[in-house]
């Protein structure tokens, strides 16, 4: 083993005992010697991405894919760094570009949907999420998240699909019962609205607004102490 793969083993141990500045020196010494090992400044942005260094993490992301355009890996991780920077209009040119090239990393689809809703794009959102959907991709999580930009969307038939489809998987997801209750009432439904309420304080006896939303709902005379808050 030379001197450089020796650096190398020695930041990859000090990344799993948790020091990543320790492990990053070791990186940076080996790029200096080595400036076009690309597989270790992709680890390298990884490292800075973990720290909450978002800037420098997508530093070496852009290095990388400057170079290596159809690089998969530091194109992916590099869409998450900009929507971690909130650059959701940069996260989506690199997703795009990558369901183009690789369109089997469907996670790329996810991250596509998320920073289209992000930007209010509720149109290109839920078109990303339903090729997810379709192909069976994504599971729970496509399907969830497909719900939600329904609802922002005022598609509340169609979020309601989505989160029974989630239901019949796991009755017990909170979350799902409550846009669920929130969907019914887009349609003016507070029969089914109370239901799912009910089922999220049953589940989490805590969410004080399920409690809040309940309490408006078989009270009338609550309607006049609160102002009505939006789905």
């Amino acid at each position: 083993m030379n001197g450089l793969e020796k650096l190398w083993q020695e930041a990859l141990e000090f990344e799993m005992q948790g020091k990543i500045d320790k492990a990053i020196e070791k990186i940076n010494t080996i790029l200096k010697e080595e400036p076009e090992r690309y597989d270790m400044r992709v680890k390298l942005g990884e490292l800075y991405y973990v720290l909450g260094d978002i800037k420098k993490s997508i530093d070496e992301f852009e290095r990388v894919v400057k170079a290596k355009p159809d690089y998969t890996i530091a194109l992916y991780r590099l869409g998450i760094s900009y929507f971690r920077a909130t650059r959701f209009s940069d996260a989506i040119k690199v997703f795009h570009h990558i369901n183009t090239v690789e369109p089997e990393l469907y996670m790329s689809s996810y991250w596509e949907g998320l920073a289209h809703y992000h930007k209010g794009q509720f149109k290109e959102s839920i078109e990303a999420y339903e090729r997810l959907t379709e192909n069976c991709l994504c599971g729970t999580l496509s399907y969830y998240q497909l719900a939600i930009v329904y609802k922002a969307a005022g598609k509340y038939k169609e979020s309601i699909r989505c989160l029974k489809e989630i239901i019949k998987e796991d009755p017990n997801i909170v979350s799902a019962h409550y846009h669920l209750a929130m969907a019914y009432l887009g349609i003016d439904n507070q029969d089914y609205a109370i239901k799912h309420l009910k089922k999220v304080v049953e589940l989490d006896p805590e969410h004080l607004d399920a409690k809040r939303r309940l309490k408006m709902l078989t009270d009338p005379e609550e309607l006049y102490t609160f102002e009505v808050p939006p789905l």
